[in-house]
């Protein structure tokens, strides 16, 4: 366990796991998809991920299982990412944009009214909500998608037995004559 006599190489304090998990870390309680319990995990430690019955206790389960990977990660000399909401996010942004685009993009603002930074602003939160919501519906069409995979798998194999027994029994048939007039 990490506590706070231990001393990195550098002679500074190591933080405790508890005092890591008052941090801003991602924690991400997901429900299962057949309705069963749920899964939890922080985002910026790799791997750390744990299951419960309930959102309670998956929580609970989390910050434990958390506790374990932080005490691991610091015996072992590894350094404890950073909680993501503090990383290099000050909302600015120097943006470089070809003359023609620039140009398109002030044409755009002036016409819905609105200044180059809200319209940047909007066109930006437009794609990241757009790429949220397909990753969502990728997430519930994705058991139905596999099942109709299987489903057409499993036809086109019964096609193939049949089209297989098919050629076997003409094979074995004796062949058509016909007569011609």
């Amino acid at each position: 366990m990490a506590t706070n006599n231990k001393k990195s190489p550098m002679n500074r304090r190591v933080k405790t796991a508890d005092e890591y998990l008052k941090e801003p870390y991602a924690r991400i309680l997901t429900p299962d998809a057949e309705g069963k319990g749920y899964t939890a995990e922080i985002l910026e430690f790799l791997g750390c991920i744990a299951q419960g019955d309930t959102a309670e206790e998956a929580y609970t389960s989390l910050e434990e299982t958390a506790r374990e990977w932080i005490e691991a990660a610091v015996e072992s000399g590894q350094e404890i990412p950073e909680p993501s909401t503090n990383i290099g996010y000050a909302g600015k942004v120097a943006l470089r944009l070809p003359r023609s685009l620039h140009r398109q993009a002030v044409r755009m603002a002036e016409r819905d009214g609105v200044s180059l930074n809200q319209f940047l602003v909007a066109a930006v939160a437009e794609r990241v909500g757009a790429t949220n919501l397909y990753a969502r519906m990728l997430e519930r069409l994705q058991p139905g998608v596999a099942q109709a995979t299987l489903n057409v798998a499993n036809n086109e194999s019964n096609h193939l037995t049949m089209d297989a027994a098919i050629v076997n029994s003409s094979a074995s048939a004796p062949p058509r004559r016909t007569r011609r007039r």
